[in-house]
């Protein structure tokens, strides 16, 4: 029955509370009675100690408790405050005094400020903090850069993860709201596909992750980077963990707006060099939230609003078709390429000029979400939450992309204490996301004179066309259909705690359903570059034909996790995970490999080797090294495998090409086809990761830590063309397990509470990741070699964050809060074309090395004050790779500080009105973007835009909008808030 009817404790929606009741010779007291009291709802919980004077109190929701301890003999102790947080068990010991019961002694005081049994890397961030601190757009991305060994990434199309966490993909982190799944992201975007179902969150159309919970409605946020708790590990990357608020016995809320101007912006550093003022810049954000009692102790009810309006302005550097070669153009190009902007600068040589790109565009979500509580008795407790988060973005640069994105989600919670020490916990979900695109340059027919000279499509307008020009970029038009994203999940758990152990036991079933519904198809005509455009027989014409599918993939985990109090100084955490995800059948014209004939054949076929032998043991320990427990060694390790999500939808997309048939009259046979399959014997991924970290606290408010986190990965999924199956007149694309990685990394944090009027964190760390591909999004050529094994796309040796609060009372309400981010640059691989046989692929060509040339040349008009050497590299024959090691060159570093000043004023001890002016990149410090890597532009070397635009260009497909990401030029932005 505990297996049948449990669920997830990796949610930590509710939480342990457990110790020991002691005398003054710390020996245990038997019998002592112990009371728990919810300070907001009133709920409360009654145990007695064991013989040993051990205890626990289970099914307590997070938030601020009063216990008090009970012992005929001895005095009562009362202890007020005491905040359980969302991320675990908390231990509290109390001592009691001899004496008599009806003398009392209060204590004042909130959780431990460490931990004695958990295992993990990771960080916490509570409701006080979010209030704080200055976090641009008031987003969870900014919340989850204080977590040490996770990092920001450029996000791109087709891996639009948007961080990585001890050197995991970006598509490898597990975001859970309130214990269920997030993970329901969908996004079109410039190719008829959509995301890999379940491996990205539901993000909104501008690319932020408002649409998963209001930040005014999250009460905790838990980051857990590496464990050796069985309950987690559906991924291997980060674990985001938010716990939405409830209601209390008293009615609570607030109101809050923001408001962003360009007025009181700095200009972007590119569009003041080209002598442009300030394009518009508009942010209005309204949030507000209330709760309260429906009825006092029972039932409680939580409602949240959001409502985020922008206008994002964005400069870059883009190179676009010159005068003359539009002028030269032959007759059936010169319509298209009068689309482009007009070059601003000279041709270069090669047709092609520079544009200073500006423009603004406009985005929105409306998030609303409620929440009802309700208690049974002592035994019962009962939640229902639902979210409703419409979004609407317009982005893209030549061409521009107009996203509406819808994210629905219902979750129904059930927590039973049978026994004071066996408690089980049901949650259920339904969610859906549903995407609807549109491309333009112009409007939807934009490119209908394309389609009538090379393919004489019936009705050009039920067409994606796309339209593409190596060096320079794409123009698309037209739409993308539906994409559709389903989930149902049921999770359960059940714990028991019998004397000095914590035994749980649960499992989780969760199907994704991934929908696409497509107009008539895609049809591309790419050129190798704008010369190319002279003779039609060089061009590449590839075409697809829509789809119209549906892929059901489930995935069942169960797991078995004892954490031992072994001693009353040594914790020890042990587990097993077991994981199995059935293959879904591919069609019958599905590609397959033969190994023993090297060609492909077509058929029905599981996509991978399915397994029952999946088991995933963890193990962990922390050791209290002095007697007070101030010092703390933790230690674990455990095993991981992958999802199979991103494997699967590929039966939809066709895996990461689109393309049914790509074709050149010079380049290839007129006959040539390029192919998508897989390999006939596929694995699921599987990682190991361990950890070791030694904690100390400091007085009673500080705590550092310095530790170390490894990993390693193997048979990860890499897709790549050109090798095992290829002919001359053939290409094939397959799906291989060929990808590794190793990850090593230091990290060293220290973090002060609230004590004096001041409270600080910061944190270093020091890291390596390499592989030999960083993403199961990209297209490789061939099968990796020794020279594609290097640094990690998303390798960052150095990065440091840290933060701090400032609130002296002689100040009357005047607060500071400042945080800085400081890091070494992202490594770059440098191309000699943006495109090989009209495909976009991440490791070809890489030119040779010419030894005796810098790398670099310094001149102080390049952004940055320095770009790459074109004479430091030298192009080699076709199709062969160049002596250039892949991400062998460190690109640009950053650095950003952001304050905030707040002015509060209490009008009772409950309401308060707080006015708040934030600065982001308050020096105006200017980081740039890493150098265009495409030895074909014009503009190789060089950075085009600022660090920002880097990130994100504002979608979930390419990251989060500009102005809500770090690395841009400095933006005020003014705020008031009132809170009852």
């Amino acid at each position: 029955m505990l297996v049948l009817l449990s669920c997830t404790a990796a949610a930590q929606r509710y939480v342990d509370l457990y110790g020991r009741i002691l005398d003054a010779t710390e020996g245990g007291i038997g019998q002592a009675a112990i009371t728990v009291v919810n300070e907001e709802t009133g709920f409360r919980r009654v145990t007695q100690s064991d013989p040993s004077g051990a205890y626990v109190v289970g099914s307590l929701q997070p938030g601020d408790y009063k216990v008090t301890v009970r012992k005929e003999g001895f005095r009562t102790v009362t202890r007020f405050g005491l905040k359980l947080p969302a991320s675990g068990s908390t231990r509290v010991d109390f001592l009691l005094p001899v004496g008599s019961i009806e003398e009392t002694i209060t204590v004042e005081g909130s959780a431990p400020l460490i931990g004695h049994e958990d295992a993990s890397t990771g960080s916490h961030v509570d409701r006080g903090e979010i209030e704080r601190l200055p976090l641009n757009g008031r987003g969870i991305l900014s919340l989850i850069e204080f977590t040490p060994g996770a990092n920001v990434i450029p996000a791109t199309r087709g891996e639009a993860g948007q961080f990585t966490a001890s050197g995991q993909r970006p598509n490898a982190n597990s975001f859970t709201v309130d214990g269920v799944s997030a993970n329901t992201g969908v996004t079109a975007g410039g190719r008829p596909a959509q995301s890999t179902g379940g491996a990205l969150p539901a993000l909104s159309a501008f690319g932020s992750m408002d649409s998963l919970i209001s930040l005014e409605a999250v009460s905790e946020l838990r980051v857990t980077t590496s464990t050796a708790i069985a309950e987690f590990g559906r991924l291997p990357g980060a674990t985001v963990a938010l716990s939405s608020r409830s209601g209390s016995n008293e009615f609570h809320g607030s109101a809050a707006y923001r408001i962003r101007n360009e007025l009181f912006s700095a200009n972007d550093w590119f569009g003041n060099q080209a002598g442009y003022g300030r394009l518009p810049l508009r942010l209005h954000d309204f949030t507000g939230a209330i709760g309260g009692p429906v009825r006092r102790n029972r039932t409680f009810f939580f409602l949240s609003y959001q409502r985020v309006s922008l206008l994002q302005p964005m400069v870059w550097i883009q190179p676009v078709p010159s005068a003359s070669a539009r002028a030269s153009a032959e007759s059936w190009a010169k319509p298209v390429l009068h689309l482009f902007p007009e070059a601003t600068t000279a041709d270069n040589g090669s047709g092609v000029g520079e544009w200073v790109g500006r423009s603004t565009h406009p985005a929105g979500l409306d998030t609303g979400g409620a929440r009802i509580d309700q208690a049974i008795g002592s035994r019962f407790t009962l939640f229902g939450r639902y979210n409703d988060s419409p979004s609407r973005n317009d982005f893209g640069s030549l061409a521009v992309n107009q996203l509406d994105l819808r994210s629905q989600s219902i979750t129904l919670g059930l927590n039973a204490r049978i026994t004071p020490a066996a408690i089980v916990d049901v949650h259920a979900n339904e969610s859906q996301a549903t995407a609807h695109s549109t491309w333009s340059p112009g409007d939807d027919c934009s490119l209908q004179s394309l389609t009538v000279t090379f393919f004489a499509a019936p009705s050009p307008c039920d067409y994606l066309v796309r339209f593409w020009i190596g060096g320079v970029g794409q123009l698309v038009s037209g739409r993308e259909g539906i994409r559709k994203q389903r989930q149902f999940q049921l999770i359960s758990s059940a714990s028991l705690r019998p004397r000095s152990h914590n035994i749980g036991v649960g499992i989780d079933y969760r199907t994704i359903v991934a929908i696409r519904r497509d107009p008539a198809g895609t049809l591309a005509v790419i050129a190798d570059d704008v010369t190319g455009l002279a003779d039609r027989r060089k061009l590449w014409l590839s075409s697809t034909t829509g789809q119209n599918g549906t892929v059901d993939v489930r995935e069942i985990s169960m797991w078995l996790q004892d954490t031992w109090q072994a001693t009353p100084r040594l914790t020890i955490a042990s587990g097993i995970r077991w994981e199995y995800s059935p293959p879904p059948l591919s069609s019958d014209q599905t590609l397959f490999y033969n190994y023993g004939t090297n060609s492909t054949f077509t058929g029905q076929h599981e996509l991978w080797m399915p397994s029952l032998r999946h088991f995933a043991p963890r193990i962990g320990m922390a050791w209290q090294l002095t007697r007070d427990g101030r010092t703390v060694l933790r230690a674990g390790g455990g095993l991981y495998y992958d999802s199979s999500l991103s494997i699967a939808t590929d039966v939809l997309n066709g895996g990461p090409l689109s393309v049914t048939s790509l074709t050149s009259s010079v380049h290839s046979p007129a006959s040539s086809l390029i192919s998508y399959g897989f390999l006939p014997d596929l694995r699921l991924p599987y990682v190991g990761q361990w950890n070791v970290s030694i904690e100390r606290a400091f007085g009673a408010q500080t705590v550092a830590s310095v530790g170390y986190v490894g990993s390693l990965a193997r048979q990860l999924i890499l897709r790549d063309v050109g090798g095992r199956g290829s002919t001359f007149t053939s290409l094939v694309a397959l799906t291989t397990n060929d990808g590794e990685s190793d990850y090593h990394g230091l990290n060293a944090q220290i973090r002060r509470r609230m004590s004096r009027s001041v409270q600080a964190l910061a944190g270093y760390t020091w890291s390596h990741s390499i592989d030999n591909g960083s993403s199961d999004a990209f297209l490789l050529w061939g099968a990796p070699g020794p020279s594609d094994r290097g640094r990690s796309d998303f390798d960052l040796r150095h990065a440091f964050n840290g933060s701090v609060s400032f609130e002296p009372a002689w100040l009357r309400g005047w607060s500071v809060d400042a945080v800085f981010q400081a890091r070494s640059g992202f490594p770059i691989t440098v191309l000699q074309s943006e495109e090989y046989q009209g495909l976009s692929l991440a490791n070809a060509f890489r030119p040779n090395l010419v030894y005796g040339q810098p790398l670099w040349l310094d001149s102080p008009a390049t952004p940055g004050g320095r770009g790459l050497n074109p004479a430091a590299f030298a192009v080699t024959n076709s199709g062969v790779q160049g002596s250039l090691g892949r991400n062998s060159i460190a690109g640009f570093g950053m650095s950003q500080l952001d304050m905030a000043v707040r002015r509060e004023f209490h009008f009772s001890e409950q309401r308060k009105l707080v006015l708040r002016v934030e600065a982001f990149n308050a020096l105006n410090h200017a980081n740039f973007a890493d150098p265009a890597r495409d030895m074909s532009s014009p503009v190789f070397g060089q950075s085009i835009s600022m660090l920002n635009m880097m990130l994100g260009t504002g979608s979930p497909g390419s990251g989060l909008s500009p102005i809500l990401q770090t690395g841009g030029p400095r933006s005020l932005q003014g705020s008031v808030r009132f809170q009852f």
